[in-house]
């Protein structure tokens, strides 16, 4: 028999009720997981064979009751954010992370698994002679790496979240600087954004000249006093300052076209490349080759 003894008698009755569950879908006896009859806290586990899922059972559970804590923790103490607004947001993104909803972080790649991390703890407490631990023992000598794989976590949700604020700031002052730009086309523009190729048409649906985007991109340089302001597309745009536009893309969600709509916002529209007109369509091809 193993016992595991909590410090309330509702993280018992917790752990038993979901081991019976999850025991009841494999099809076993949930006699071997019993509460002490002296107290609801002390959950005894008589364990005949090598039961997976209790360890699953237990993993989910300490996650459950320490990660949201753990994480909020970290971002007001660890680094020091005061600002409930701020811990939010960075509490979201760490989450984001963890869920693998937030891809492409090298940092984060290489990172052991979280429940892995925890089952294992409790993996060897259960092949150990050990009869009994508390909870509380469990979290504060068996987290250690849990809780260090976690702060890294946070760490690279914290840089993520100041990416976002930097990108704001950008979009921000390029939405500022156009309310001060006197619009060049008071009309309907179209663009078409394939790839690699840009090809902006003026309200006549004629393709603007090489020469002209240049000049409209220096223009919008001086604007904006950008450095590396983006000369296919953005660039020209805000130096147009057109009263809307049409853009058509084969990808919609390029995050150039989102950068533009979140400046331009209601101005700009965007749609499928195919949606655009046989005249528009063949002065592409026309320009490409």
């Amino acid at each position: 028999m193993f016992t595991i003894a909590f410090s309330h008698p509702s993280d018992g009755i917790a752990v038993r009720k979901n081991m019976i569950r999850t025991a009841a879908k494999h099809k076993i006896n949930p006699s071997f997981a019993k509460l002490s009859e002296a107290s609801s806290k002390i959950l005894e586990l008589h364990i005949q064979e090598d039961k997976g899922f209790i360890l699953d059972v237990l993993t989910e559970f300490t996650r459950n009751k320490v990660e949201d804590v753990c994480l909020k923790e970290m971002i007001e103490h660890a680094f020091f954010y005061d600002d409930a607004a701020e811990q939010k947001e960075i509490f979201l993104i760490t989450k984001s992370i963890i869920s693998g909803e937030l891809e492409g972080i090298p940092e984060v790649k290489n990172l052991t698994d979280l429940n892995e991390l925890i089952r294992s703890q409790w993996a060897s407490i259960l092949h150990e002679t050990t009869e009994c631990i508390e909870f509380e023992a469990f979290l504060k000598f068996r987290m250690k790496e849990y809780v260090a794989t976690l702060l890294k976590v946070v760490e690279c949700a914290i840089d993520e979240y100041k990416l976002e604020l930097e990108y704001q700031m950008f979009v921000d002052q390029l939405r500022n600087c156009l309310t001060k730009q006197k619009s060049f086309i008071k009309n309907h523009v179209i663009v078409i954004f394939d790839c690699e190729d840009v090809v902006i048409f003026d309200e006549h649906q004629n393709p603007l000249s090489t020469s002209q985007l240049k000049q409209l991109h220096e223009k919008a340089l001086k604007l904006t006093n950008v450095v590396n302001l983006d000369e296919r597309l953005l660039g020209p745009l805000i130096g147009l300052a057109p009263g809307s536009a049409k853009i058509y893309s084969y990808d919609m969600d390029h995050p150039l076209l989102q950068t533009v709509k979140n400046i331009f916002q209601e101005h700009v529209s965007i749609a499928p490349l195919e949606r655009m007109t046989f005249k528009q369509n063949r002065c592409f091809r026309k320009k490409k080759s």
